[in-house]
């Protein structure tokens, strides 16, 4: 399972930045925020700090070496009925130390909470890095269909001001009624509010991007009409709850939160288990000359220590901290139990509700563009009555409206379409960056809308 895990974790750390010299797509975008999104960056420092837990617990039952040394000199003076006696001390010496731990309970049973952290390290940053890919793609996605619902606005409020402007000019010469103006003013009045309101929510989704990458792409390239909508394989949602509850990351994590709960439980029984240690050392201690000052010199001379100890020491009270230590961790234990059964009703439920999103949004995608076929053919015989007098400029102005209606639906499904897809595999564990290039390969430059010939009203 370590093996699986960590397969993958650095493949967004670690690959080169392109710089957009035109509009920038989705790959570009997520490259970005793996260099400056500060989520993922907090992510992958916690993974590295909780990386160290199995180091830490493996060190407790390695050797201990230890070396010291010292320097010693000093000079003595005493005075015995008045007769004075000198003296110096001067020694050196050095000594290796080396404890071994044989047997503890508690230690041991740390090595296998330290594993079980570094594997819920590890899933925790995939998490993040799935995380990331789908924040970042719905962001830009929110973008590009603020965009099309600005352009959207606009073209509208075009539209309805040349009928305006048609309609005062039939007015003015007889052939149209005061009502069809103040009709098509007001008409304008609310198009030019909508598109205030579009273009004030364009900007608070280009901020939600620039959090994300750290700047402002001057334009976005958008999804290609030929785009295919894939089926998500297998066509079957208990299929994809499986594979979600193999593989859905965050319930590996809590699964190893659980782990470790356990581990720690089983090492906090050890403070009832006695210990055994190995104590072994070797030390030197040379002693100087040694001059008593009344004709008595000691030569000198050199110490050699060795000792092997080997420690057993048997836990008899504690005070009832042990027990109390043992009850505490049971019920971690339980609390990291119930989180994971949590995790998997979530998850569940997250998959079914992804996957059935992203049928209908497949099904809504072609509906939506049928629409947007339907509502061009209605307008084009709307307003051939309309030269021919049949049809009002009323009829022509609500025809309008169900085409850029239709066509801002058109772009809000095709997008909910795509961050759908990105959803269902990320519940499902699936979710890789080769998931971005697959979509990046249907984005192109933005085409320009024969509808549109005019700028925003706050951009003029």
């Amino acid at each position: 399972m370590m093996k699986k895990l960590t397969q993958g974790v650095f493949g967004l750390l670690f690959c080169s930045i392109t710089t957009p010299s035109l509009a920038l797509d989705l790959k570009q975008a997520l490259e970005l925020a793996q260099q400056y999104d500060t989520t993922f960056q907090a992510a992958f420092a916690a993974y590295l700090a909780a990386s160290e837990a199995s180091t830490q617990s493996t060190s407790a039952v390695l050797p201990q070496v230890g070396f010291n040394a010292y320097y010693q000199r000093g000079d003595t003076e005493n005075d015995r009925n008045g007769v004075v006696t000198k003296s110096e001390n001067n020694s050196d010496g050095y000594s290796l130390n080396l404890n071994q731990v044989i047997f503890d309970k508690t230690t041991f049973d740390n090595l296998d909470q330290g594993d079980a952290l570094v594997a819920k390290a590890i899933a925790d940053l995939e998490v993040a890095k799935q995380d990331t890919i789908v924040r970042v793609a719905t962001a830009y996605f929110e973008v590009l269909t603020a965009i099309d619902t600005l352009e959207t606005a606009t073209a509208e409020r075009v539209a309805i001001g040349k009928q305006l402007e048609q309609s005062t000019e039939r007015f003015n010469v007889g052939l149209s009624a005061i009502t069809d103006v103040k009709e098509q003013q007001a008409s304008y009045d609310v198009s030019k509010a909508d598109e205030i309101i579009a273009i004030n929510d364009l900007s608070n989704k280009r901020e939600a991007l620039r959090f994300i990458i750290n700047t402002y792409p001057e334009n976005l390239k958008v999804a290609d009409e030929e785009m295919p909508l894939v089926i998500p394989e297998p066509m079957n949602i208990d299929s994809w709850v499986d594979k979600s509850m193999q593989n859905n990351f965050s319930i590996l994590s809590a699964n190893y939160s659980l782990e470790a709960a356990q581990s720690a439980y089983d090492g906090s029984k050890g403070g009832h288990y006695p210990t055994l240690s190995l104590n072994a050392s070797y030390g030197v201690n040379s002693i100087g000359e040694r001059d008593f000052g009344i004709g008595t010199v000691i030569p000198p001379y050199d110490n050699t220590d060795t000792k092997f100890i080997l420690n057993l020491d048997v836990p008899l009270y504690s005070g009832g901290l042990t027990s109390s230590t043992v009850r505490q961790r049971a019920s971690e234990r339980d609390q990291a139990q119930a989180l994971l059964e949590q995790e998997r009703r979530r998850t569940t439920g997250l998959a079914r509700s992804a996957y059935l999103s992203l049928e209908a949004d497949i099904a809504n995608v072609k509906a939506r563009k049928q629409a947007v076929i339907s509502t061009q053919t209605s307008l084009d015989a709307t307003l051939a009555g309309y030269d021919a007098g049949t049809r009002t400029s009323v009829d022509v102005l609500l025809s309008q409206r169900q085409l850029f209606s239709a066509q801002r639906d058109y772009s809000v499904a095709r997008y909910t379409y795509l961050s759908n897809s990105l959803r269902l595999k990320q519940v499902a564990g699936i979710l890789e960056p080769e998931d971005i290039d697959a979509i990046n390969q249907w984005l192109i430059e933005r085409p320009a809308r024969d509808d549109l010939d005019e700028q925003p009203i706050l951009s003029r």
